[in-house]
């Protein structure tokens, strides 16, 4: 194989990086081959001398033993060989792991696209047309908010209930160049210009994952927790960006050549196979943001930006386990995450003995409990106000209580279902009854202005598409004191119906409404659109909505938008009545008469 370290780019060997993944130069071949064959077929594949054997089994003492199962890109089991060398690093023996990593590691495939896996759209059953094809969710043309606060608005990112730990993947500039009093330009590292011209040619991202690299080797000795979970969560991340893989190998090395599609698989599996190598050395030091990633990737719910959640077999009693560990030691995120498991009951099955639901609301309590008051998380603080303030989880109705850990939340500047919550409250009348009479029997009254300036805030600054969806409703009927404006409703509406992941199915049955009636110098009447938008709320929703699936049975019953068909109307009117919307139970009559 020849020394790590040796030139592969015309570069003196004393000026590159040592690397610690043995990797041949991928021109040739990007890691040596051993013949496989296929349980399923009689097909001989090349893969990786250094194929996977990695187990957690040795985390925390045994106690999260059993082995992770990750799933690449072509559905078959293929990683059955011993490891070639231990998660240490190149010319350094003091973080050799023994026999931790010799246990089988199973790394499944696909032979869907890198990082994607496959993805099938919910779509309704009944009838031909219901399940149509739907556009993209896309805002309707023409029109633009004229306010240039709103111009400024940031494009909306997360529509996550839970706490997301943000990766920061903001490039890295390469190193500074310190001029010598002679005017020769020297690095830090005393890189040559050799290497300068190297990095030149780099990428933005390349160059942010040489620097995160660069600091790993430094640490290879000490093997620093904070520095080698970032090189862990930066492999996971960039094990997904194709533009990388095609380019760049784990040593940081720009390739002479872009890698075909196999190739590219081979590479992207050496990363993640050294991405869980570390990780499970993090978890067996007990290092809790480790132990918490990987209860996010067995649930499912990855904090990183991982294309293919599938690359671990999805386990909700093992995420439930690492969650709870974590949570002992006072991970914030882990405390909300583990209390989410109980109060839904996600892997609380194979608990010993297995709780009831009591149980499992009152774990659940406790933990947000102790995420909110140990911890400071506002996703813990959210859930008691919640709790305190509908009487949920077993708790007896404390709305001051509720009002207390809403504003503590609301300080942390990272919550916005806090906001919208707190905007609620102060509209007041959208609350049930009963908890109106508690706020008016405990001092609050409705606040007009409050409540804007809640629903505001939570639009504005953390693009909360049901805080978005409000506003566009206050402007359409001059609610909260707000002045009827077509173009703003219309705005606002347009921005949840278009937030990701999905949109949000009551902006798009209110911007349905909008091309049906049209308004005047801002919205032409388009039944077509009208039709659309309301076919596209029921598949965000799921057909769960009730209003959604009446607005539907009436374009079909009276053709809007769509050919007449009586039998299609009947179907969305009676999944409209199932559902108590008085409405559609009139029109079914009115049909059956």
């Amino acid at each position: 194989m020849g020394n790590a370290n040796s030139d592969r780019h015309g570069l003196p060997a004393q000026n590159i990086v040592p690397a610690p993944y043995p990797v041949d130069d991928s021109i040739v071949e990007l890691i040596p081959a051993i013949p496989f064959t296929s349980p399923s077929s009689s097909s001989s594949l090349s893969l990786p001398l250094s194929a996977l054997n990695f187990t957690d089994g040795n985390a925390d003492g045994g106690q999260l033993g059993t082995p992770v199962t990750i799933n690449s890109n072509n559905g078959m089991d293929i990683f059955n060989s011993k490891p070639t060398g231990e998660i240490g690093y190149a010319n350094n023996g003091t973080n050799s792991t023994g026999s931790r990593y010799e246990l089988p590691f199973n790394f499944s495939s696909t032979k869907e696209s890198l990082g994607s896996p496959a993805v099938q759209d919910a779509s309704i059953s009944s009838g031909n047309r219901i399940s149509e094809s739907v556009r993209d969710n896309s805002a309707p043309p023409p029109y633009e908010e004229s306010e240039s606060r709103i111009l400024q608005e940031k494009v909306y990112r997360t529509e996550e209930k839970a706490p997301i730990r943000p990766l920061n993947n903001n490039p890295v500039p390469p190193q500074k160049i310190n001029q010598s009093p002679t005017g020769s330009a020297k690095t830090d590292d005393n890189e040559s210009s050799g290497g300068e011209d190297k990095l030149s040619s780099y990428s933005p991202e390349a160059l942010a994952f040489y620097q995160v690299y660069k600091k790993t080797i430094t640490d290879s000795s000490k093997f620093t927790p904070e520095i080698q979970m970032q090189w862990c969560e930066t492999l996971l991340t960039y094990a997904f960006n194709e533009d990388f893989i095609s380019q760049y190998n784990i040593n940081a090395e720009k390739l002479k050549r872009s890698l075909k599609p196999e190739e590219m698989l081979k590479n992207q599996k050496v990363i993640l196979e050294h991405s869980f190598k570390v990780l499970t050395k993090l978890i067996t030091l007990k290092w809790t943001p480790a132990m918490y990633l990987m209860g996010t990737l067995y649930s499912h719910q990855p904090y990183l930006p991982i294309k293919n959640k599938n690359i671990v077999i999805k386990n909700d009693e093992k995420a439930l386990e690492y969650y709870c560990k974590a949570a002992k030691l006072n991970n914030s995120d882990a405390c909300y995450r583990a209390g989410v498991c109980f109060e839904y009951q996600r892997g609380t099955s194979s608990l010993d003995p297995s709780p009831t639901k009591e149980q499992c609301i009152k774990r659940a309590f406790q933990y947000y409990q102790h995420g909110a008051e140990v911890c400071s998380n506002s996703a813990c603080m959210y859930k008691l106000g919640m709790s305190h303030l509908y009487g949920l989880n077993m708790q007896k109705t404390d709305v001051l209580l509720a009002i207390k850990w809403f504003d503590k939340a609301a300080q942390k500047g990272d919550s916005p279902q806090t906001l919208y919550e707190l905007g609620k409250i102060y509209e007041f009348s959208v609350l049930p009854p009963e908890i109106q009479n508690l706020l008016f029997a405990n001092g609050i009254r409705k606040d007009s202005q409050l409540a804007i300036k809640y629903y505001q805030q939570c639009a504005k600054d953390f693009e909360y598409p049901l805080a978005q969806w409000k506003l566009g409703n206050c402007y359409e009927f001059g609610d909260l004191g707000l002045p009827v404006v077509a173009k703003k409703s219309i705005y606002w509406y347009s921005k949840a119906a278009a937030a990701q992941p999905k949109g949000n199915p009551m902006a798009m049955l209110s911007l349905s409404g909008w091309y049906l009636t049209g308004a005047p110098n801002i919205l032409k009447p388009n039944n077509k659109e009208a039709f659309n938008w309301a076919l596209k709320s029921s598949k965000c929703s799921d057909g769960k909505l009730a209003r959604t699936e009446f607005a539907l049975g009436f374009y079909y019953e009276k053709g809007v938008g769509c050919e007449v068909d009586l039998d299609l109307a009947k179907q969305y009117y009676q999944r409209a009545a199932r559902m108590g919307f008085r409405k559609a139970v009139d029109a079914l009559r009115s049909l059956t008469n």
